[in-house]
């Protein structure tokens, strides 16, 4: 998907979008927190690989619509993602108790980080908005016109 795609697509199908994907991933943080410790450290890594994806694509979506504080979300999710690599390391040494209170710790942060992309569709010019703007700048322009010549 093309940046110039992104950007005339719906914020608000976008924020929508931005939010399944996070339902997903909290329903795959439960999944992983609930697998056994044999498979624990597998699943981590693999849930770590997933986390990063997702706030990629994320990044990538609100940069299109030009979100204010889409730096500040970029260095958010940095913490977040070096919190789990370090983690991972305790983890493929056996320590799955801190690896699941490390996933319970993301699954709430990302349900208060979820309003990130509600946030970023309250703020978002709508592109249809912005048409509806234009026609009228032209349409003032005529009147403004047509008034000059009859005075």
């Amino acid at each position: 998907m093309t940046q110039r795609h992104l950007q005339s697509t719906n914020p608000h199908a976008i924020c929508a979008a931005i939010r399944h994907a996070r339902k997903a991933l909290c329903r795959r943080l439960d999944q992983v927190a609930a697998a056994a410790d044999a498979q624990f450290p597998r699943a981590f890594t693999g849930i770590v690989a997933a986390v990063e994806a997702g706030f990629r694509h994320e990044e990538h979506m609100l940069e299109s619509l030009g979100h204010e504080r889409l730096r500040e979300h970029i260095a958010e999710n940095a913490v977040i993602l070096t919190a789990l690599h370090r983690t991972m390391a305790q983890v493929d040494h056996g320590d799955c108790a801190l690896g699941r209170q490390v996933l319970a710790a993301l699954r709430d942060v990302m349900a208060l980080h979820r309003l990130t992309a509600d946030l970023a569709a309250a703020t978002a010019p709508h592109p249809s908005a912005m048409r509806v703007h234009g026609r009228a700048a032209r349409a003032t322009l005529h009147v403004a016109a047509h008034r000059r010549h009859v005075h």
